[in-house]
């Protein structure tokens, strides 16, 4: 029977093997190590049966003790910092969770039925796929003035989290996004295919005419990339870090995306680098979480030099596989893991307080952006697909942008267009059935 978290990435599985088997190392933390220990969370619990996958957990960064799990059993909700946890109205397979910046709203990303919002930290959800041409959303991105999307097929975009807009890469499976730049809207957008030539792909300016570029160096001979990250400015800095986890490990970039070079993780662990999670205060602290597709050898490091180099972090962790990382901005440092045991078929989750991570330092303060204007698709439009056969669909409100007045409206509708046709990629698209 196929490991569970392989679901993710199903095509990717005899190659993570082959790697597992040419040099994988059991990773141990080392006697003597300052590494603080995780304390495992009360949740969510699942029946044993379940088989259940916890893809992401996510903190309010302005509340902490807020909680959202995505898992395959839908999104779980805790308040006391993930010792309890309930389900909420959102039943379904659901891939990924984001929060703002300022807390103030919370996305998820589904398989099947698009993307929800909530503005009271996942008590209530509502539904908004205005404007959305796939419904499998895999990727949720935050920007101070715009919401970003990685679907099944391209990317999505929106200057308020209502309303959508495609953006480019029709027809890719986009598995992993990051924002590296505010103003213009700069997106790494990264897809986990293993017959294209090429999975990591940047556009500098979202929203504009400017297409995607393909980016060589953190997707070696186009290996699947399943996770980027991107720190915050440190003021006086010219570019944040950028880490993209690949089939083959991991990769860093310091000059904006523009080259990569491969860095090599502590004890020469290999890995398929599942998750990547900054400081939000401080660039250099950043941890990566990988897994062996269910082998031995998964497990989680950190740096404190953004990136360069790495050590062994996961004394007290209770599953060694890795399948989602949180930071949040508080002062020690906390993180956040979501966990797969393979022995026993079950997910888990823990967290860190760092407090031998380094503490805040002074960033670049975020320059005035242009917000991203979403015009509402025409009346005549069909709304996208519903979910594939076996989901379940939810009682939940449409969310639907307000209407600029006419003569704007159709100003915008023509030069989107033209947008949008410079931006196509004529790409395979790939069954949004099935798991990617």
């Amino acid at each position: 029977m196929v490991n569970a978290i392989t679901g993710r990435r199903l095509l990717a599985a005899p190659l993570l093997l082959i790697a597992a088997a040419l040099g994988a190392v059991a990773l141990a933390v080392p006697a003597g190590a300052q590494s603080p220990g995780w304390v495992a969370l009360g949740g969510p619990l699942f029946p044993a049966s379940d088989h259940a996958i916890i893809w992401q957990l996510a903190a309010d960064p302005a509340q902490p003790q807020d909680m959202l799990a995505a898992t395959t059993r839908g999104v779980f909700r805790s308040v006391d910092g993930g010792q309890l946890w309930t389900s909420t109205s959102i039943t379904r397979w659901s891939w990924t969770v984001n929060f703002s910046g300022s807390g103030s709203a919370s996305y998820i990303g589904t398989r099947g039925a698009g993307v929800y919002r909530s503005t009271d930290a996942g008590a209530t959800w509502s539904q908004d796929n205005s404007g959305l041409g796939n419904l499998d959303v895999r990727a949720v991105a935050m920007a101070p003035d715009a919401v970003v999307l990685g679907t099944n097929s391209g990317v999505y975009v929106s200057g308020t989290g209502i309303g959508w807009e495609a953006a480019g890469l029709k027809g890719t499976s986009i598995s992993s996004l990051a924002v590296v730049a505010t103003s213009p809207l700069g997106v790494l957008a990264g897809s986990d295919s293993t017959t294209a030539t090429a999975n990591l792909f940047s556009n500098l300016a979202v929203g504009s005419a400017t297409s995607w570029q393909s980016v060589t160096g953190g997707d070696p001979q186009g290996s699947p990339v399943f996770a980027i990250g991107a720190g915050p400015l440190a003021k006086g800095s010219s570019n944040p870090p950028i880490l993209v986890g690949n089939l083959k490990g991991l990769y860093l970039s310091t000059n904006g995306g523009s080259t990569f070079q491969q860095v090599i993780l502590s004890q020469g662990a290999v890995w398929s680098v599942n998750a990547i999670a900054f400081d939000p205060v401080n660039p250099s602290v950043v941890y990566v979480g990988g897994d062996n597709g269910g082998s031995t050898g998964g497990g989680l490091q950190r740096s404190v030099n953004g990136g360069s180099s790495w050590q062994v972090w996961q004394s007290g962790l209770p599953a060694a596989d890795v399948t989602g990382l949180w930071v949040e901005p508080t002062n020690p440092v906390t993180a956040v893991a979501s966990l797969w045991a393979g022995s026993t078929r079950e997910p888990g989750a823990a967290k860190l307080i760092d407090t031998t991570a380094p503490g805040p330092v002074p960033l670049q303060a975020v320059g005035a952006t242009s917000p991203i204007q979403i015009s509402p698709p025409p009346a005549a439009s069909p709304s996208p697909s519903s979910a594939p056969s076996g989901g379940r669909g939810h009682g939940v409100s449409i969310a639907v942008p307000a209407w600029v007045p006419p003569a704007v409206a159709a100003v915008l509708v023509i030069a989107l267009v033209g947008i949008f046709l410079g931006l196509r990629r004529r790409r395979s698209r790939l069954d949004a059935e099935a798991p990617p």
